[in-house]
């Protein structure tokens, strides 16, 4: 059936929430243009967002001191009727690190795990979303974007018993510090390797059986 058959008409549901997808990378915004396209075909977010992932700050995520706001995290978001929802697309390029402004959204989030552990307590700083100064947990999914033949010494080796899983590093790391530092995972992370040529069916697999079904429940 089709995704506004399964999660009912635009009429049936409170459609006032936003996603913003943020990506990093130049193919990772190729895949977030496919991502955009895809979820303004259906009935859950009115708005659709898309941006660097290096201007996050610019979105609303920043990063939070616990020992200025003690209250900080005492709010988390529920997947179900959370308004504001964070879509991470991350690039891993050829040396198995992240690419474009990936780069920067990395440095900095592995800045405040470093604190974390420097402090030896968990969320010392967390990342936040604020909007009308309050100030809640980032809801947020992880869409991981790899090639294999971009990696020489795969490319060469690659056949059906690679995976996604090989060449998505970054966007393995950038699911595990968003955790570390508060967030609140909405779904299992997706990855997908471009070099597959899959990318539209992949894309519509993560959002109708991961994302979607997370967010508006059975």
């Amino acid at each position: 059936a089709h995704r506004r058959d399964m999660i009912g008409t635009r009429h049936e549901i409170d459609n006032s929430r936003t996603i913003t997808v943020l990506y990093g990378g130049p193919i990772a915004k190729e895949v977030a243009d496919v991502v955009v396209g895809r979820m303004k075909d259906q009935s859950v977010f009115q708005h659709v967002k898309l941006g660097d992932i290096a201007k996050y700050q610019e979105y609303g995520i920043e990063t939070v001191d616990q020992r200025d706001r003690l209250d900080a995290a005492t709010i988390a978001p529920d997947p179900k009727t959370v308004d504001e929802v964070f879509l991470l697309v991350i690039e891993t390029g050829e040396m198995e690190e992240a690419v474009g402004g990936g780069i920067t959204f990395l440095r900095d989030t592995m800045t405040s795990v470093r604190t974390n552990r420097e402090q030896r307590t968990d969320w010392v700083r967390c990342m936040h979303i604020a909007r009308n100064d309050k100030t809640t947990r980032v809801a947020y999914a992880v869409l991981a974007v790899g090639d294999t033949d971009a990696m020489p010494e795969r490319a060469m080796f690659r056949s059906k018993q690679n995976t996604a899983a090989d060449c998505n590093q970054a966007g393995q790391l950038a699911d595990k510090v968003m955790e570390q530092l508060g967030g609140v995972r909405l779904c299992p992370r997706g990855e997908i390797d471009v070099a597959r040529d899959e990318v539209e069916r992949d894309v519509a697999a993560f959002v109708d059986t991961r994302l979607l079904p997370a967010l508006v429940g059975p």
